[in-house]
């Protein structure tokens, strides 16, 4: 009986070890990085074909957003938004600031006050709410802004015709 005791406690001693040995190998870096990219792999989208701009299909690749306008306007509202080409005048609905790296909201029949500065769109935007308050009712005219910049616009303008101004059509 004693014997079997000894046997019983080595057996327990030595699963004791495994599984001490199992826990350091499972918190050890290289495990968790491999699980980590192992996780990281599962949201990846899968490899595309490449395709070249001679394939019949290269207008569908330009259906993802990556059609842009050829001369990004700002423009009243006597122009309707969307894509400007070079048959079309259109007032871009998609620009994107490249200073503060984000979009730029429209006010159709609005100009913006004498008072609107940076500080204030910078701890205003993009709340549409207090961004009103230094709204003015003009029929017409477009009020433009993103955090940094912006614009009340009657008569079409182009974007690289007005200084100081970062913004750029960020795609259709």
């Amino acid at each position: 009986m004693a014997d079997d005791i000894d046997d019983l406690l080595d057996e327990v001693e030595e699963s004791f070890t495994k599984s001490k040995l199992r826990c350091i190998d499972v918190n050890s870096e290289s495990v968790k990085t491999d699980d980590l990219k192992d996780l990281l792999d599962e949201f990846e989208p899968p490899p595309q074909p490449l395709q070249t701009a001679n394939s019949k299909d290269s207008h569908s690749l330009q259906s993802d957003g990556s059609k842009k306008c050829g001369k990004p306007s700002l423009s009243g509202t006597s122009v309707p938004n969307g894509m400007s080409t070079g048959v079309t005048l259109r007032a871009c609905n998609k620009l994107r600031c490249l200073v503060c790296d984000l979009a730029v909201i429209t006010f159709e029949g609005f100009t913006w006050t004498s008072n609107t500065d940076y500080l204030f769109l910078r701890n205003n935007y993009p709340d549409v709410g207090r961004l009103r308050s230094h709204l003015d009712s003009q029929r017409g005219s477009r009020a433009y802004t993103c955090q940094c910049q912006h614009r009340s616009i009657r008569e079409t303008k182009y974007i690289d015709t007005e200084k100081n101004l970062k913004w750029i059509c960020g795609g259709h």
